[in-house]
């Protein structure tokens, strides 16, 4: 497949392809490049020697899309020039992603050499990790605040840009969620840093603020104009604050306090989360007919909020 070839399906995507062939700051020395104007923002990529013309371009759609996902949720992209760096794998699929602060805020992805269109369309990490450059660095302490709005926020932004069904992010929560609750000798969010309560235990207080946003708004804000707020502010992971400074900007932006006052109850607590309870009143109920596990109810209580979610 030739650069024009590349520039179309750029084109077709969406996107803008500004140029090629360039050295990146994050980077060690000279790559196959690509640069992508996505929401006003700038996003330079970098591919290892590895990769195919057909594969890159494959890749030039993938990225246009999860970074159009990211700016849809949050309004606008996080940050107004970032690098993506894809590194080549064996095998296929989307291996592996990790966002950096450091010098400049980038994102590094390992990407399988035989990734098909599928491998591209199953994916959820690239949307994880530029989530990330949304929220400002934080204390080791509150690293669940990061990998939580990560872990929560991806499935909504690729819901509301049509990339996957409101049924397949919810039977992913039902499923997913439990893996956040305490376990025996927990001290809470601040103080219990396993792999459980750092990425799920973070996925259930981004779902508990966004269900109580909305309710306290008439369902008119949600956790995702508060994270709009954080950005307004001047937050991103271009700078570090703590975790204070961020809820109480997050807060600020929907006119409440459910930010900052949910992280004073569970930021010590080992008290569980009523799971049962939520997805009753929220209308997510268990079946053994769907392949994803769960049925959506619209005659539940609450099961307006569950739609504004993904709205």
């Amino acid at each position: 497949m030739q650069r024009r070839q590349v520039a179309a399906f750029a084109a077709v995507a969406g996107c803008t392809l500004l140029s090629n062939t360039r050295v990146g700051a994050a980077g060690n020395g000279p790559a196959r490049s690509e640069t992508l104007q996505v929401a006003g923002s700038r996003l330079d990529l970098q591919f290892d020697d590895g990769f195919s013309p057909a594969l890159q371009a494959l890749a030039l759609l993938w990225v246009q899309r999860a970074a159009s996902a990211v700016a849809g949720y949050l309004g606008r992209f996080p940050l107004p020039q970032v690098e993506v760096l894809v590194q080549a794998a064996g095998g296929a699929g989307v291996q592996r992603g990790t966002a950096f602060p450091e010098p400049v805020p980038y994102v590094r992805i390992r990407l399988g050499r035989d990734s098909t269109a599928q491998h591209f369309h199953d994916d959820w990490i690239l949307v994880h990790e530029m989530l990330h450059l949304a929220v400002p660095q934080v204390p080791r302490a509150q690293n669940w605040l990061h990998e939580g709005i990560a872990t929560y926020a991806e499935g909504v932004a690729r819901v509301k840009s049509g990339w996957i069904p409101a049924l397949q992010l919810w039977g992913e929560f039902h499923r997913g969620m439990p893996k956040g609750q305490p376990q025996p000798g927990d001290r809470g969010l601040d103080f219990t840093p396993s792999w459980g309560r750092t990425y799920w235990g973070g996925a259930q207080f981004c779902l508990q603020a966004d269900v109580l946003i909305l309710q306290r708004s008439g369902l008119r804000l949600g956790l995702r104009h508060a994270l709009q707020g954080v950005l307004a502010a001047g937050g991103n992971y271009a700078v570090a604050w703590p975790v204070t400074r961020i809820l109480a900007a997050a807060d600020a932006a929907v006119g409440q306090t459910t930010l900052v006052d949910l992280h004073q109850q569970l930021r010590a607590s080992s008290q569980p989360m009523d799971l049962e309870s939520l997805w009753q009143q929220l209308g997510v109920a268990p079946t053994p007919r769907a392949a994803t596990g769960i049925e959506l109810r619209d005659d539940a209580p609450a099961s307006a909020v569950r739609r504004a979610i993904t709205a």
